[in-house]
Order: structure tokens, then sequence, then C-alpha cells
């Protein structure tokens, strides 16, 4: 039977390359898979892929907003150019003083006042001023009612007017105060009324029109009567 030679310790004059090293526990290191050492190698990039995916939907989305807005806005300029709203009328009915003898009378004056359109409504916004006038002076002022009106229809008006502090002419005196002889007598009235136009219930345009309106009474005493007038439409300068 063979003996098995006996076990000699390595030789003091050969060194083992490995080397057990002791590390605290905070400084322990762990080495990555080598699956993943590319991985770890290569620096870490945010990923775009959520914002190219997004980008797209917001265009979408973008311009089926502008292509709605685009179409409501045709078809709201069709509408209007079928329909080719008309300027309201206004007409002056009466022209009535009370309290002749004080300082300052007042002047009730009745409108009649009339939108031509079909499917379209008036709207006479607050804001409006009306002037009454003689040969360009001041006589009274007081502000315009507010109020709506449907397609073709006519509606009746009421209006007071304050004297003006300013003397008032002796003609618009006398035609007031003389009851016996009708004195005839020219007068003006500006009216600067915000208007509303509306389709069903789409705003189309608001502007300021001016109706500067002339007029003629047999006198400003009981019994008023208008001869003629005459009230021309314009829009206001911005």
């Amino acid at each position: 039977m063979a003996s098995t030679p006996p076990l000699h310790p390595s030789s003091p004059g050969i060194r083992s390359d490995t080397h057990t090293l002791p590390l605290p526990n905070d400084q322990a290191h762990r080495l990555p898979p080598p699956d993943n050492a590319s991985a770890s190698e290569t620096p870490h990039q945010p990923s775009n892929k959520r914002g190219f995916i997004n980008r797209p939907r917001v265009i979408v989305t973008l311009l089926i907003l502008f292509s709605l807005v685009l179409m409501v806005g045709t078809s709201l300029g069709v509408i209007y150019l079928l329909l080719s709203p008309k300027y309201p009328k206004l007409a002056i009915s009466n022209v009535f003083v009370t309290h002749p003898l004080a300082r300052h009378p007042r002047f009730l004056i009745s409108l009649k006042a009339k939108n031509p359109n079909n499917r379209v409504g008036v709207g006479y916004v607050k804001g409006g001023r009306v002037a009454l006038s003689f040969k360009k002076k001041s006589v009274a002022t007081g502000p315009f009612p507010t109020f709506a009106q449907g397609d073709k229809s006519s509606s009746a008006v009421h209006m007071v007017l304050r004297a003006s502090n300013k003397t008032m002419p002796h003609e618009v005196r006398n035609s007031i105060l003389n009851t016996t002889s009708k004195l005839p007598l020219s007068l003006g009235l500006t009216m600067n009324v915000p208007v509303r136009m509306k389709i069903w219930t789409t705003k189309i345009w608001i502007e300021e029109l001016v109706f500067d309106c002339k007029f003629r009474v047999n006198t400003l005493a009981n019994s008023s009567r208008i001869l003629y007038q005459r009230c021309p439409i314009k829009v206001a300068p911005k």
C-alpha cells in the first residue's frame, strides 16, 4: 500500500496573490452583475419618450380648437350677411313741458322705437345721453332709457329731460308760456345711444349710434304737435 506523501506548508518564499482587507460597513462596495456592467458604465440619460408621445396630442388638440373657432366665426359671418342687420329707427311722437313756470322746467319727450330686422334683437344699453337744443344752444339734457326689442317690433319710449342751468332761449320760453297763440319752433334732439345687436343669444356687435333729429313743433304749450322731423343715424367716432 502506497503511502501518502505528507503535506508541507507553503514555502515562505512564495507570496500569495490574494489578500483579504477588512473594510468598514459604510465603505462596502457591491459590484454589479456582468450583464449590467455596461449599463452602469454608461451615463444615465432621461427618457424623452413621454414628451414625444404628448407633443402630437397637444398639436392635434390645438388644431381641433382652432377649427371649431374658425367654423363658429364663419357661420356667424354667413348668418350676418344673410340677415343683413339694419339700424333701429327712432321717431319723435310728442313733446310735453311740465312745470312751465319753474326756472328749470322738465321736457317729457315720447319716441317710437322700431326694430326692422328679422331674427335679430336690439338692446339699448346703459350709458345713452340725450340733449335738446335750439339754434345749437342747450335747452335740456337727460339719460336715454335702457330696454330691449325683439325682431320686427316697436316700442314706446319716454324720456325726461331737465332744463340746463344756462339761461333758456327766450323763443323757447315764449313758446312754453304762450297758451293763446301758437308759436311754432324748430328744435334739435341729439341721442347718443349704445346699441347691441343679437342673433338669438349671440351678440353680433355693440356700437354707439347717434340719432341727430331735427324737428318742428306747433307749440311747446298744451296740445303740442310734431309738424316735421328728420332723424338721420350715424356711428359715433371711437
